[in-house]
């Protein structure tokens, strides 16, 4: 009976986490102070999630777990425009973890194809994005780079192994970059009508499938 309830826990966990970013797209877009609140606690509920739910018997689990601290950390800058290059620095220490955790799955990868089409991508972005950087050009470089190999090391996993967890993976990973590359397009570059529900829809998405690729891994021992 126990695990009965138990297996109906996580579903239910989930759609709580839906409902409460659906609240903090909503109210984003409304402009309303309540997203103050609901913006962190979408993030919070999404790091409950791997605690709970998270093979803990993995170093993954545990890296992401923390990863995921400092999300909510750089999400908590970023509601405040000039602690800008602080939530840059905290959303950097969570994507150097977010690797640790990937490189702890399988090892350092080495793929060209991917990497290939990650520079590209980067290069080329980068390119046209830089004369608007001003004094947080080479912040942004890191940063770039860093998003980069994170990608390139969740790609990789699932192209050398199967599994629903290194799916997951790999579709956070590339929702992650996009997401970031929206939001500094929006900030530097050019707002558009709808970037912060883009964003926000995104980034939200791909650290939820982080946090549930945490307990589809297959339980130690």
């Amino acid at each position: 009976m126990q695990r009965l309830q138990w297996k109906y826990r996580q579903p239910a966990f989930s759609w709580a986490i839906l409902v409460v970013a659906l609240c903090a797209i909503l109210l984003n877009a409304l402009g309303h102070q309540l997203y103050l609140f609901f913006k962190p606690l979408t993030t919070i509920l999404i790091l409950l999630f791997a605690i709970v739910f998270g093979q803990r018997g993995y170093r993954y689990c545990r890296l992401v777990c923390l990863a995921l601290g400092f999300c909510l950390v750089g999400d908590l800058f970023l509601l405040n425009g000039s602690y800008f290059i602080w939530g840059l620095l905290a959303f950097l220490i969570a994507h150097l973890l977010f690797t640790l955790g990937f490189v702890s799955l399988g090892g350092f990868t080495f793929s060209w194809r991917p990497l290939a089409a990650l520079l590209v991508f980067g290069v080329t972005y980068y390119a046209n994005l830089y004369g608007s950087l001003k004094g947080l050009a080479y912040p942004v470089l890191v940063y770039l780079a860093v998003i980069l190999l994170m990608s390139w090391q969740g790609i990789n996993l699932r192209l050398r192994t199967g599994g629903i967890s290194y799916t997951l993976i790999a579709i956070a990973v590339i929702l992650f970059l996009f997401s970031d590359a929206v939001l500094a397009w929006a900030r530097f570059k050019s707002p558009f009508w709808g970037d912060g529900v883009v964003v926000l829809t995104t980034y939200w998405g791909s650290i939820f499938l982080i946090a549930l690729s945490t307990s589809s891994l297959k339980a130690r021992g």
